[in-house]
This record gives C-alpha cells, sequence and structure tokens, in this order.
C-alpha cells in the first residue's frame, strides 16, 4: 500500500499546491473529514473553513472558501473557490471583509443578494479561524 497521497490544490485563478502528503483534513459541507492512503473514492462538496494536510512532522493550514474535492486511494484533488495558506493571510483584509459583510446584512439586503453576502462573510470567518488558530499554535 502506498504511504501518501498527492494533494493538488486548485483555484480559478490558480495553481495553488502540488504535494506528497500523509495526510489531509478537509471541511465537507457535512462536517470534517480525514483522507489517508487507500481511501474509497468519492466527491464531496466543501465549505468555506480550515483544511490541514500532514507530511512527515509538519502540519500545513490552508483557509479554502468552499469548493469540491474528489478523493481517491491515491490522490485528493481539491477544486477551491478560493485558498490562502494560513501564514499567508491578511488579518486585517479578512476583518474588513468580515465588517463589510455584517454592515450588508444589518442595512437590509434583497434576497438574491443575501446569499453572497452570506457566501462572504463565511469565507471572511474562515480566513480569521485558520489565522487565529496558527496564532495560538505558535504562542503556546
Amino acid at each position: 500500500m502506498r504511504k501518501n497521497l498527492t494533494l493538488e490544490i486548485v483555484t480559478p485563478q490558480r495553481h495553488i499546491l502540488s504535494q506528497e502528503v500523509e495526510e489531509v483534513v478537509c471541511p465537507g459541507a457535512e462536517g470534517s473529514f480525514g483522507v489517508l492512503p487507500g481511501h474509497i473514492p468519492m466527491v464531496s462538496a466543501l465549505k468555506p473553513g480550515m483544511l490541514k494536510y500532514r507530511q512527515e512532522e509538519e502540519e500545513v493550514i490552508y483557509a479554502i472558501g468552499g469548493g469540491y474535492a474528489e478523493i481517491g486511494p491515491t490522490s485528493v484533488i481539491v477544486l477551491a473557490d478560493t485558498a490562502e495558506r494560513a501564514d499567508e493571510i491578511d488579518i486585517e483584509a479578512a476583518r474588513r471583509e468580515k465588517e463589510r459583510a455584517l454592515a450588508q446584512m444589518k442595512r437590509g439586503i434583497r434576497n438574491v443578494e443575501m446569499e453572497g453576502v452570506e457566501v462572504s462573510l463565511k469565507k471572511a470567518l474562515a480566513r480569521l479561524s485558520v489565522a487565529d488558530a496558527v496564532r495560538r499554535r505558535k504562542s503556546g
């Protein structure tokens, strides 16, 4: 049995990552799930949240803005709306995005626009959550 998986992370803007990894944890629409080599094939919707992978002793974290994952016994392909490595997140920009979305929701917007605002809010919260988790890990 193969020891590693090939993890690919792709967004509409660019190819983010191609890496051999030991384990991947994805923010599934129905809850987080882990993938190890030999996993059964499946496709899952992803919600905005934290995607982690482990290679040897290193754990790397990305904030993703939702999307889909195609899982197989030897690979995980993540097609994400957005993906940002935790240590590259602009925390102030994420806070501004969160505040802008909350202000729009308070002002009252049409149902057609509400879905887009909710997605923006979820993405901002995911980015802040990932940045906070990394900050806490470094200080603790």
